[in-house]
């Protein structure tokens, strides 16, 4: 029971101030608020807080994600419109963005099936 307790204590530990092992995660989406979504070789996903908006102990805001079904629930109930990166592209085929640029207001991005 040692070895258990020690490898699950190990797990929950963060890596350099992030909850998950980054150098094995993709960037796949670009999230328009505190979070930015990336995959691992699994296509499990996992919300990661952005840099300017970690605190002191910023892996507590990292969290998994679920998976690109997910992501296809939260698209046909219309909460989901983060930007993809070409992983994001590729984990999600069929996908489609489009960026809208309106004069008074930031720029937004729409996501669709093609």
């Amino acid at each position: 029971m040692g070895s258990l307790a020690n490898a699950t204590q190990s797990s929950l530990q963060s890596v350099n101030g992030y909850k998950f092992d980054m150098s094995k995660l993709t960037l796949a989406f670009i999230g328009d608020s505190n979070w930015d979504i990336y995959v691992d070789a699994n296509d499990k996903l996992y919300a990661v807080g952005k840099e300017e908006c970690r605190g002191k102990d910023g892996s507590n805001m990292d969290s998994h994600f679920g998976d690109k079904e997910h992501v296809k629930r939260l698209m046909q109930k219309g909460y989901f419109n983060d930007e993809p990166t070409e992983a994001g592209l590729s984990l999600m085929s069929g996908l489609c963005s489009m960026q809208y640029r309106p004069t008074n207001s930031k720029p937004f991005t729409t996501l669709q099936w093609a």
